[in-house]
């Protein structure tokens, strides 16, 4: 049979404080650091959270710009060609107006031309008929 004396609460009292010093130096500081621990990790999966979140705000943004982008370089090509082709139709009508305006002159000189001409052979004509007919008649006509 066990009997029970005073070793009995000596051992329910040395294990008592050893739970306590335990508890105090071991078990309290592995508990603080594993709630540390999770703190941490809570702390980290919001600033992830908050990053995805950031980053899909940021990748809409881009998005945004990229197509504001587009739309503008559309219209500015599209303004580059209607001046284009607005200075292309300004360039060929100057270049048919000088082409008129020579074409008038040329005509004109050509028309001159011919007069002069006319005029020459009008001239050497009446002296050409007489001599011709100064050599049919076989005399000279006044």
């Amino acid at each position: 049979m066990i009997a029970l004396d005073w070793t009995l609460y000596l051992q329910i009292v040395n294990f008592l404080v050893l739970v306590y010093l335990l508890n105090l130096v071991l078990f309290r500081p592995i508990r603080k650091g594993l709630l540390d621990r999770r703190a941490r990790l809570a702390s980290y999966e919001a600033d992830i959270a908050g990053l995805a979140d950031s980053r899909e705000g940021l990748l809409g943004e881009v998005a945004d710009q990229l197509t504001a982008a587009r739309r503008e370089g559309l219209s500015l090509r599209e303004g580059l060609r209607h001046q284009g082709s607005q200075q292309e139709t300004s360039l060929l009508e100057q270049v048919k107006k000088e082409v008129d305006e020579e074409w008038t002159r040329v005509e004109a000189k050509i028309k001159k031309d011919i007069a002069k001409a006319r005029g020459a052979l009008q001239d050497q004509a009446q002296d050409f008929a007489m001599a011709l007919a100064t050599k049919i008649l076989g005399r000279k006509l006044s």
